[in-house]
């Protein structure tokens, strides 16, 4: 109750100083700063409220980052946003470090078989499934208003890559906070980031196809696959230098850790920023390098855990701010409709893997909640339908995009602290 009370005041009292002091010099050049410190404070406050009833702390920053956020008493603005935005790269930089720096090839080389079986699953069963369905689906839900066609199956296209997209960072923060251990949290961390990096292989790919079904006259060619052949290999290599620069400093100087790790993180985001590579793979592959090829991974695990609590709630409390409600609220239904089918897909897929390597009913029935959460790829294929197909069509599909998205990184903590709980491999 005292924190729901302190929480209410802080909202309450930067709501009101805001309003009354935003026109000020001294508030304009420092407002940054005020934003950053309710986010921090706040989110904190909210996730130790949600905590006590058995909710994810995750959930508690997203909730904060909804009420702060432009769509509600816009404390956290669009122009804050843009302006913070360093901080949300800076935290998928440390998230995925620490990823890479979990995923240990000898466990999964125990789970080998398995490992491959739900990955294979969950990329073909998924994506070709809701393929099938969705050609015909959307013609019968969205017929009515979209009469084109090919513009119904790029949206199909676009809506099943968009459904293999998983966020490493919900893994990582639920793993985080309930300290979990266990097989089945070495099995959802591991396909989530080796599907994560798929995803990134593929999705430039997948993209550029399904332009060829929204915009007339754009033609798919070889040289879209060399360039994103070329990203993907850079980013490889800039992680595996990162990499091999954390194992030596660890080795050789290993002082102040918290500042050289940060120094890391902003190397990751600056470089990947400047020569246009993939965040997620640099960052990942490093982690992988440091904890599979040196004896330090522990220590950067370690390291990383000490300065990672205010990025996390950075991360999530951007993520609950920059949330539409009114795209949710204008394909509700649809938009319902979706995600129960993608679910049951995710199910599916699990559930022929288990039952084919003959698992247990904790794989074959309930693994699949580890992957209900989504990364927020949303915004980038939204800004392609926006170019794409302007106008009240195009708004329509972009608001089904946006709300699936999110509501899945919503339902995403729930059911994979759910599972760790049934698995026991919470405080493990």
């Amino acid at each position: 109750m005292k924190k729901f009370f302190i929480f209410s005041v802080l909202i309450l009292f930067s709501y009101y100083f805001k309003s009354f002091f935003s026109v000020t010099e001294v508030f304009v050049k420092t407002e940054g700063l005020f934003v950053l410190g309710v986010i921090l404070l706040g989110s904190f406050l909210l996730a130790g409220i949600l905590k006590k009833i058995k909710f994810p702390g995750i959930i508690g920053y997203m909730i904060a980052g909804v009420l702060i956020g432009p769509e509600m008493l816009n404390i956290l603005t669009y122009k804050n946003l843009s302006d913070l935005h360093f901080l949300e790269n800076l935290a998928i930089a440390f998230i995925a470090i620490s990823a890479g720096g979990e995923l240990k090839l000898s466990k999964i080389k125990s789970n080998l078989a398995l490992i491959n079986l739900m990955l294979f699953n969950q990329i073909f069963v998924l994506f070709v499934g809701l393929l099938i369905v969705l050609i015909p689906l959307t013609k019968i839900l969205l017929g009515s208003v979209i009469q084109n066609t090919q513009i119904l199956i790029g949206f199909s296209i676009l809506f099943s890559v968009t459904a293999l997209a998983k966020s490493p960072a919900i893994i990582m923060g639920i793993i985080t906070e309930v300290k979990a251990k266990g097989r089945i949290t070495d099995l959802v961390l591991a396909i989530t980031v080796l599907k994560s990096i798929i995803v990134v292989m593929i999705f430039p790919l997948a993209i550029t196809y399904a332009k060829t079904y929204l915009i007339d006259g754009f033609i798919f060619t070889l040289d879209q696959i060399y360039q994103s052949g070329t990203i993907i290999f850079s980013s490889i290599l800039l992680g595996l230098a990162v990499g091999l620069i954390i194992i030596l400093f660890l080795k050789f100087v290993n002082v102040e850790k918290a500042l050289f790790l940060l120094i890391i993180g902003i190397l990751i985001t600056e470089l990947a920023h400047m020569f246009e590579l993939e965040i997620l793979i640099c960052a990942m592959v490093a982690g992988i390098v440091v904890e599979n090829f040196s004896s330090k991974g522990e220590e950067l695990l370690s390291g990383i855990n000490k300065i990672s609590l205010p990025l996390y709630i950075t991360f999530f409390t951007f993520a609950g701010a920059s949330i539409h409600l009114e795209s949710i609220k204008k394909a509700f239904f649809i938009t319902m409709a979706l995600i129960v089918l993608r679910l049951f897909f995710l199910y599916l897929s699990n559930y022929l893997a288990g039952k084919w390597l003959k698992e247990d009913e904790l794989v074959t029935k309930y693994s699949w909640m580890g992957f209900v959460g989504q990364a927020g790829i949303a915004v980038g294929l939204a800004n392609i339908i926006e170019r794409s197909i302007p106008g009240e069509i195009g708004s329509l599909l972009i608001s089904i995009l946006i709300a699936t998205v999110v509501i899945n990184e919503f339902l995403g903590p729930i059911f994979f602290k759910y599972l760790l709980t049934r698995a026991k491999e919470v405080n493990a």
